[in-house]
């Protein structure tokens, strides 16, 4: 999955966070027709998700996860590393503003800070952050203003000419100044930003770089993080790293946090085959995984001793991109075709539904079906998208003179339409998907190319697709979805640009009236979903499995990731 650049990413939308993981489960394991499936030992997490699987630790021991993905980068805020499972690594030694427990709920970081950081002056909108004496890089240089400055200056899209995957919120910052010795930071707004815990995510040392005071030195310490780092601001500290194997981490001595570690080491396994970390568990190799499920792994944790699951949904959705620049792929005709052929049901039926029964068809870009002012964009402005109207489909492409002849798809000079080649990662539920989409494109004379990456921020990043299918991991901030469908921004993956959908995306940054910010992103839903350019198809469940040996471990699947509290895993005392 792609991450939201920072572990936050918007406010608006708090109000609907309660309802997250709370589904209608009944109280022994297992699945009804209406919400999510969990063993008896996560049981709690059904309706107290942020507190469930808490108890005692003992000093000592080690935890060994799998992870789905080599890391690209350890830069998350870049375009490149912006991956799920890099900040799920990040977490342990990166301090961040604010995160979202479990519930959805937002929490400012009280590791990091003295008190909540606050609005003191409405106009210009001024937040004051006061900033922990005793909080300090593990090489004791102070976590200060700097760290703050150089988020800003790197992230905000107009001092370097550095590719953030999202300037949000950072572009709207007319100065960040501290103060107190660096321990006050204060930041002033140029035009209101509703989401300002939005920013400060994923904290990186400023000092380990160069000059931050000219845009050469912001460029050298931007590029210096995409290596291994040798530094930690959390509660652990990396100690080795093999990018084909596994990451390495141990305890870092000079965490401030008010709850210490205490294990020895906490492991990341690179398995980047689905199918082999259910084996994985069942031999004692690793200690738990945290996955997009299937049925064959639900299936294979039924009767499972000493493991705990649960199956929740969240704000992380699945769709499929077309490259808009991509040769023939430009031409809007023919993108509506390829959505219109497309059955979410199919896909659905044949991928999630035997264990997640609750999934539908997702009708919106910028909400998930869990929230109040979800609405279903796509029945209203574009109803034969993602619904199998093979009839429409061929009288799209008619009236836009395309032909079938013999089965193939041929353009206006008698071009023979496609291959199209369809990345995506190795998931079962992916390749399920893929096979479906190739035999329903193949009704209107397309032929498609399935084809396997293992590397999907790469895939993205260059461009490297015509169709590509995979899921973006959201919270209930809505500032994030500036970055995913404005002209050149990092996120904009299908390289969509209309100048009306940045204008109403931009006015619903600085709104702080949370229905008009609603408006705003439906009004820029419908003009993007008429341009065919990205198709949503249902909001994802997400599988965390652990050994029931661990406390204080369970999922988040709203916007933090399960390793946001690594600092109070344990080993369960006796």
């Amino acid at each position: 999955m792609r991450a939201r650049t920072k572990r936050l990413t918007g406010l608006v939308a708090l109000a609907a966070a309660s309802a997250l993981v709370v589904g209608a489960c009944s109280s022994k394991g297992g699945t009804t027709n209406n919400g999510p499936a969990y063993s008896i030992g996560y049981s709690e997490c059904q309706t107290k998700p942020d507190t469930c699987n808490t108890g005692p630790r003992k000093d000592g021991g080690e935890i060994r996860l799998a992870i789905g993905k080599k890391l690209p980068n350890f830069n998350v805020n870049s375009s490149q590393g912006n991956l799920v499972e890099s900040v799920e690594v990040m977490n342990l030694i990166q301090p961040s503003a604010y995160l979202f427990l479990p519930s959805g709920t937002v929490q400012w970081n009280k590791d990091l800070f003295v008190d909540e950081p606050k609005i003191t002056v409405q106009s210009p909108q001024t937040v004051v952050y006061h900033i922990r004496p005793e909080a300090k890089w593990d090489d004791d240089k102070d976590i200060s203003a700097d760290d703050f400055i150089y988020a800003w200056k790197t992230n905000n899209g107009h001092d370097t000419k550095l590719d953030p995957a999202g300037t949000t919120g950072y572009d709207q910052i007319k100065s960040v100044t501290g103060s107190d010795n660096g321990k006050t930071v204060t930041v002033v707004f140029d035009t209101p930003y509703p989401d300002f815990p939005n920013i400060f995510g994923q904290l990186y040392p400023s000092h380990k770089g160069g000059d931050l005071s000219t845009d050469a030195g912001l460029e050298a310490a931007w590029q210096s993080f995409f290596a291994k780092p040798d530094w930690s601001g959390g509660p652990y500290k990396i100690s080795s790293y093999d990018k084909d194997a596994q990451i390495e981490l141990v305890k870092n001595p000079k965490w401030y946090g008010a709850d210490k570690p205490t294990l020895d080491k906490v492991i990341f396994k690179f398995i980047t085959d689905p199918a082999q970390q259910l084996p994985a568990l069942k031999n004692k190799e690793i200690d738990g995984f945290n996955v997009q499920p299937n049925l064959d792994l639900y299936n294979g944790l039924q009767g499972l001793q000493g493991v705990n699951y649960e199956i929740t949904p969240g704000y992380t959705w699945e769709h499929v991109d077309i490259n808009t620049k991509s040769g023939v792929l430009s031409d809007q005709a023919l993108r509506e075709a390829i959505f219109d052929v497309i059955d979410r049901q199919a896909v659905i039926d044949k991928t999630v539904k035997p264990y997640f029964p609750a999934a539908k068809p997702l009708g919106s870009h910028n909400f998930v079906d869990i929230e109040k002012p979800y609405k279903d964009i796509l029945s209203k402005v574009a109803p034969n998208q993602g619904n199998g109207k093979v009839d429409e489909a061929k009288k799209v492409l008619t009236g836009a003179g395309y032909t079938l002849d013999g089965g193939q798809l041929k353009d206006k000079t008698g071009k023979a339409v496609g291959p199209f080649r369809l990345v995506h990662t190795g998931t079962k539920a992916r390749a399920d998907t893929s096979a479906v989409l190739q035999q329903q494109l193949k009704q209107i004379g397309i032929p498609v190319t399935d084809t396997v990456t293992d590397d999907l921020s790469g895939s993205i990043d260059s461009k490297n697709f015509d169709l590509i299918l995979f899921a973006w991991a959201g919270n209930p901030m809505k500032s994030q979805n500036v970055a995913n469908w404005s002209t050149g921004q990092g996120n904009n993956d299908s390289q969509f640009s209309d100048p009306k959908v940045d204008d109403l995306l931009k006015q619903s940054a600085t709104e702080l009236d949370p229905q008009k910010v609603y408006d705003l992103q439906n009004q820029a839903d419908e003009i993007l979903t008429k341009a065919a350019g990205v198709l949503p198809l249902y909001t994802k469940p997400n599988l965390h499995v652990t050994t029931d040996q661990f406390v204080n471990i369970r999922d988040d699947n709203s916007g933090s990731y399960f390793t946001y509290n690594s600092q109070q895993w344990g080993v369960k005392a006796a």
